[in-house]
């Protein structure tokens, strides 16, 4: 299941008899017995289905129950066993288990090891909280622990109950793929129901290859079995997990929902709602009109305008980007919420969502057209409106014209300057609010050249071989909002060491990289400089006379996530983005450049481009580089093109440039 905390608050009625109702004996824990275990799953050493495989799913059970909502909580009760086949298949014995707890705990944990003999070991442990950080980014609170004495031919299985706290009822959703193969899983979901009112539970299906559907049972439990599920394999630049996910979810429609409402009708309705929300906020038209004078003169071109008023929002203390405090803090700060925009602009602080509120209210008291857009942030998902699914849009944007021109912006993403999305916010759709009912809008990409990583590298050579100098980075764009977003909570120091230990990433084995400036952190529409000293152990290769010398110094981290030459998702790069290379190798005293490799261009079509080129004058030897990826998804049927176009740019990296002893060389 997934995490998503949509949910609905149970009502007084419920609340009332909470205190009746405790009394009643608490159930008692279900499934605290292990299923038999079949000789054959015993004596098993592959999957039939998927050979070579590390580990499988043999057995999977999850069994949500809202029954006891109103006293207890909703629970889910979780059951899996896995078959290990190789080493690399003991892995599955380090369990983690997300869940967030404001919301919910994991209770009842029980584990054991069955080793290929039949012997039993069971996990006498207990399992303890710590941050982990999920596949897309996401860092989440989790329950971990790990099965003792698991080898190749073990079966491990694990049990444990998710506890919601009472009076909350929260969508569910069966996640039926998981990174293993599933021989067979079965799911369950047993709804809340009240003698006082309605909450008929509803259900949508995404990414099924099996015709199959939770079926209604005589007690009002909905259940679907399933088998042979196939695994998500986890490989570099893949689609967001999400994305690939096999699931049924679970939902609840509020109530004065219309009976037999129709798609169409449904999102003019949500989008009238949202909309309302902001016509509300930004119900203040002389406060705004005032704030504009301050802001703006009628001298402005439209465009100059716009950025002034993106500027002015930007300028507002953004609580969204800050540590989450404790109840104690955040009691001593005492900050007072902001019902509309005039309390924001008192107070200078607020949210997100009520910074984008502030840019519309502006932009159209300036006089321009503007509007609120949600959109599916595509580092999670994407927006289907047929599913109605209002948590699918869970990024909001503002969209705002001035003459002919479109602009799609977001305020609130401080470390962006003006008509830079943040990369998850590009190439997506949503729904624009406003008096146009059912207004879904695209929201175009970004171009390669608006992401940039350009490095200039001057470097001198000894006779052994190692490789001391100067780097300068520049970040641009999409590149430098992305690193100040994401280290913008550190102090000077961690933002050093961080970006260190990302550039180190870049050079060979044995390289060190010392940061010795940053420059233009605050200055959003400029690039992010970094500047530092290299030492590049063993970069060149003595041999005889001659120093033999890479072409570049940086390492192609692409190359190295296509090794495989089997691939089973697409390819999915985050944002269109470029590299910019310039490096100039001044040779050791007593040597000169001999050789320096060939120009060479590989373009296998409009998504990819990489050129190389070298020249020498006297001792020194300047190499150029420019690598170009100008798309965000191919299908995995373009994976064989795409890993030999970085084999090839790997190959062109490590050419080498040869340096020859002078004194040899007149001889």
């Amino acid at each position: 299941m997934n995490l998503t905390q949509r949910f609905i608050c149970i009502t007084a009625f419920a609340s009332l008899l909470l205190c009746a109702i405790a009394i009643v004996p608490r159930r008692s824990s279900a499934g605290d017995d292990w299923l038999p275990i079949p000789p054959a799953d015993l004596a098993l050493k592959d999957n039939p289905a998927n050979p070579g495989a590390h580990a499988m799913i043999l057995y999977r059970e999850s069994a949500v129950n809202e029954k006891y909502t109103s006293t207890d909580g909703a629970s889910v009760n979780e059951y899996l066993r896995i078959k290990i086949f190789t080493q690399e298949g003991t892995d599955q014995a380090n369990v983690e288990i997300p869940f967030f707890k404001d919301s919910s705990d994991i209770q009842g944990v029980r584990a054991r090891t069955i080793r290929p003999d039949g012997s039993i070991v069971n996990f006498e442990g207990k399992p303890f909280e710590k941050i982990i950080e999920k596949r897309s980014g996401e860092k989440i609170l989790a329950k971990t622990f790990t099965l003792p004495d698991v080898q190749p031919g073990c079966i491990i299985e694990y049990k444990y109950r998710r506890q919601y706290k009472p009076l909350y009822l929260y969508d569910q959703s069966w996640t039926l793929s998981s990174d293993l193969f599933t021989r067979e899983g079965r799911f369950s979901i047993l709804p809340y129901v009240s003698s006082y009112e309605n909450y008929p539970l509803y259900f949508r299906q995404f990414g099924m290859s099996v015709k199959a559907s939770p079926e209604r049972q005589p007690n009002g439990t909905y259940a679907l079995t399933v088998h042979d599920i196939p695994g998500i394999a986890d490989e570099p630049y893949m689609p967001p997990l999400r994305s690939l996910q096999a699931r049924v979810e679970f939902y609840r429609l509020e109530q004065g929902t219309p009976p037999d409402e129709t798609q169409d009708r449904y999102w003019a309705r949500i989008a009238k709602k949202w909309d309302d929300d902001l016509e509300h906020f930004i119900n203040k038209k002389s406060v705004l009109e005032q704030e504009v004078s301050k802001i703006v003169s009628p001298a402005d071109s439209p465009e100059v305008k716009l950025r002034k008023i993106y500027v002015r929002v930007q300028q507002i203390r953004d609580l969204s980007m800050e540590l989450s405090k404790s109840e104690k803090e955040a009691k001593q700060e005492s900050l007072k919420k902001n019902s509309n925009v005039e309390d924001m602009l008192h107070h200078g602080y607020g949210n997100g969502r009520e910074m984008n509120f502030l840019f519309v209210g502006l932009a159209r008291a300036a006089g321009f057209e503007s509007a609120e857009v949600f959109v599916a942030p595509r580092s999670n998902n994407a927006f289907y409106p047929q599913l109605r699914d209002p948590s699918e849009l869970g990024a909001d944007i503002v969209w705002a014209r001035a003459g002919s021109k479109d602009y799609f912006l977001d305020p609130a993403s401080i470390y962006f300057p003006f008509d830079v999305l943040p990369w998850f916010e590009t190439s997506t759709s949503g729904i624009r609010l406003g008096k146009k009912p059912n207004d879904f809008v695209d929201v175009p990409g970004t171009l390669s050249a608006e992401a940039t990583i350009v490095r200039h590298a001057d470097l001198s050579l000894d006779s052994e071989g190692l490789a001391t100098g100067k780097l300068t980075v520049d970040f641009t764009g999409q590149q430098s909002a992305v690193w100040r977003g994401k280290i913008h909570l550190q102090d000077e120091t961690g933002r050093k060491k961080t970006l260190e230990d990302s550039i180190k990433a870049w050079l060979p084995a044995g390289s060190s990289f010392e940061l010795t400036k940053i420059d233009n952190w605050d200055k959003t529409d400029q690039p992010l400089h970094v500047e530092g000293n290299l030492n590049l152990s063993s970069f060149g290769s003595p041999v005889g006379r001659r120093i033999l010398i890479p072409a570049t110094i940086f390492v192609v981290p692409q190359s190295k996530a296509f090794q495989s030459a089997v691939r089973h998702n697409a390819i999915y790069f985050p944002f269109p983005n470029e590299e910019l290379d310039d490096f100039k190798f001044q040779a050791p005293p007593g040597y000169k450049i001999e050789t320096v490799p060939e120009s060479k261009t590989v373009k296998p079509g409009p998504a990819l481009n990489y050129s190389i080129s070298a020249s020498q004058q006297g001792s020194v030897a300047e190499v150029q580089r420019h690598l170009v990826i100008n798309t965000l998804l191919l299908p995995v049927e373009y994976f064989a093109a795409v890993r030999s176009f970085f084999n090839t740019v790997k190959s062109n990296d490590e050419v080498q440039i040869v340096l020859q002893n002078a004194e040899n060389a007149k001889n």
